[in-house]
């Protein structure tokens, strides 16, 4: 297994930021068509992207302003990832000049991470945007679908 770990400074305080990562409304302006997160630990998160796929969770651990922890997959089984099968933790450090996401996606394999990694990328450079009060635009991986695990060389 690989991990995906990212860290990017967003000039916002690590409040509007957790919003962004917890709020269903706020979801849809930067990663999502369609978002439901039931904001408690044991409560459940689905996302659907404007290409029709869905991945879905539920959430580990919140802490308000600081930390946002779920287990995540996608609801497509020939991604081979399925809802549950891996983790996502997010921290929130606040800085002098905003905040410090760190995020680490833990449970995929090599391929897939790499797929992942660049999704991830495209998706928080997005929120980064939103945090700080601008508009983000047309999501470039709008068409794109979740590569299947036989096409990257994984069992599904």
């Amino acid at each position: 297994m690989k991990l995906v770990d990212r860290t990017l400074h967003i000039d916002a305080d690590p409040e509007v930021v957790y919003e962004l990562l917890t709020d269903p409304a706020a979801l849809v302006r930067w990663m999502a068509e369609a978002a439901e997160v039931d904001a408690r630990p044991g409560g459940r998160i689905r996302w659907t992207h404007r290409n029709g796929d869905a991945c879905a969770g539920e959430i580990v651990e919140l802490v308000p302003g600081r930390r946002v922890v779920f287990t995540y997959g996608w609801e497509r089984a020939d991604v081979g990832v399925p809802p549950g099968s891996t983790i996502v933790d997010i921290t929130l450090t606040p800085t002098a000049g905003g905040t410090e996401l760190h995020l680490v996606h833990r449970g995929l394999a090599g391929p897939m991470a790499d797929a992942h990694d660049g999704g991830w990328s495209n998706y928080l450079a997005r929120l980064a945007v939103v945090a700080e009060g601008g508009d983000p635009g047309p999501d470039p991986l709008e068409g794109e679908r979740v590569p299947r695990a036989i096409d990257l060389g994984l069992e599904p």
